[in-house]
């Protein structure tokens, strides 16, 4: 009997500690990052407003700007494609599609080199008039470009953590890396 309940037991802690070791794992953590994205997490928002405000923008300009990257967040579609694991580090490698922020801000850019005019008042260049004609623009995408990211984690008391998110990463998850 001491036997079975030795063995039971021994049972019991090895699940336990095989489902703990299974609630971590690099997959899992990545998955994580971008469902906070997808679903707005409150900590993905304050980061989002703390690099609008501090851009010189109009209260609507805003508002409009958060508009447009909390649509790119909710919309962000992934799909883990490998994950390798190497002792404490791991890789996970994950194709994302975005909206083509990027081709509309390029778009943008071209435009003002080539009527730079119009984005005149009172014969000085005025931002807010190119900033309200690229928000526009920014509104205006559907189309969608795929990335792929590598993303980096280190493993920290039996819990992969992400390693911090590179500006290039950013860039590709915010839908306006060049490609």
């Amino acid at each position: 009997m001491k036997k079975t309940i030795a063995l039971i037991a021994i049972t019991f802690t090895m699940l336990v500690l095989t489902a703990c070791s299974f609630g971590s794992t690099p997959t899992n953590e990545v998955e994580k990052l971008l469902g906070k994205y997808n679903n707005h997490d409150e900590a993905i928002v304050i980061e989002l407003d703390d690099y609008i405000n501090n851009s010189e923008l109009t209260e609507e300009q805003t508002k409009r700007y958060k508009d447009i990257y909390l649509k790119q967040f909710k919309d962000l579609k992934y799909e883990i494609k490998e994950e390798k694991i190497d002792g404490d580090k791991a890789t996970v490698t994950a194709q994302i599609t975005v909206y083509d922020y990027y081709g509309a801000e390029k778009e943008s850019n071209d435009y003002l080199t080539e009527h730079a005019d119009e984005f005149k008042k009172d014969n000085e260049y005025d931002k807010s008039l190119f900033t309200d004609y690229k928000l526009k623009k920014l509104e205006s995408v559907n189309d969608t470009v795929d990335y792929t990211i590598d993303f980096s984690l280190t493993k920290i008391n039996n819990t992969w953590e992400l390693d911090e998110l590179t500006q290039e990463q950013l860039e590709k998850i915010h839908g306006v890396y060049e490609y």
